[in-house]
């Protein structure tokens, strides 16, 4: 169960490590490491399903310090690049610049840096809805029953069985018996579920954000699971959703994906 900060931290650290092949020390101590990838390491149960693939980079900070993990064939240039960077300068443009330089031969994109923020039953806010709005919470099987599921792209995958990554809990927001929003929670990991939600644009600024976020939030803590949620670093809207419902800034990170042409 996910109560305190302290089982958020625990929970985080124990994904990171597993990620990013490191230990506690590493991620805490204040200093910049650079670490070879565990090629076992996505086995772990703790790490988080994302699709593998070749040339595999990640750097993340839980504020203190930092971890870059990197294959085999950028060890020696990981080393020389970010050798005696503060945690600060890991994450600065002309930094990371170098990162996207050396992975683009490769056909890889850099992404991120990506605030991450997660909440524990002691720090949840319970949001009401708008009275014009009607809120429900469905498991996996009514996640899949929604209709439109392109118009949610946040909140519910196309095609959830290529990701591997399945909607175990939505939340749906409806408006004169149409739906106004969704909020859907992934099994990224056995025991951390990301958060997504997607506002149709005739409801937006309305409040109905937070109070998806906020029920959702409660049906994963409910079901055992950590809830985290995730924004790209210009996306205040989103942000203050999460942090309106209790969610606290937890780790950054960095991550290389094949790019999409």
């Amino acid at each position: 169960m996910i109560e305190t900060a302290q089982d958020v931290r625990d929970t985080v650290i124990e994904m990171l490590t597993a990620e990013l092949s490191c230990s506690e020390t590493d991620l805490t101590d204040g200093k910049v490491h650079v670490r070879l990838r565990d090629p076992q390491a996505r086995h772990k149960l703790a790490h988080r399903a994302f699709s593998p693939h070749p040339g595999r980079i990640g750097i993340a900070t839980l504020g203190t310090g930092g971890v870059v993990c990197v294959d085999e064939d950028h060890l020696e240039w990981a080393k020389t690049t970010f050798s005696g960077v503060t945690r600060d300068e890991l994450f600065m443009p002309g930094t990371l610049g170098k990162l996207s330089d050396r992975l683009l031969p490769e056909n890889l994109t850099t992404y991120g840096p990506f605030p991450r923020f997660a909440a524990s039953h002691s720090g949840i806010e319970p949001i009401e809805a708008p009275l014009v709005y009607n809120i429900r919470v469905v498991d996996r099987t009514g996640s899949e029953t929604i209709e439109q599921r392109e118009q949610w792209p946040n909140a519910l995958f196309p095609d959830p069985a290529k990701t591997g990554r399945p909607t175990m809990i939505a939340g749906i927001a409806e408006h004169a018996g149409e739906i106004a929003a969704v909020c859907g929670a992934s099994a990224d990991s056995p025991t951390m579920w990301q958060l997504g939600i997607d506002v149709s644009p005739n409801h937006q600024g309305q409040g109905i954000a937070s109070a998806l976020v906020s029920a959702v939030t409660q049906a994963v803590l409910d079901a055992g699971n950590l809830p985290y949620y995730g924004t790209s670093s210009s996306n205040v809207p989103s942000m203050r959703s999460a942090l309106s419902v209790g969610y606290k800034p937890t780790w950054i990170e960095v991550l290389s994906r094949p790019t999409i042409s």
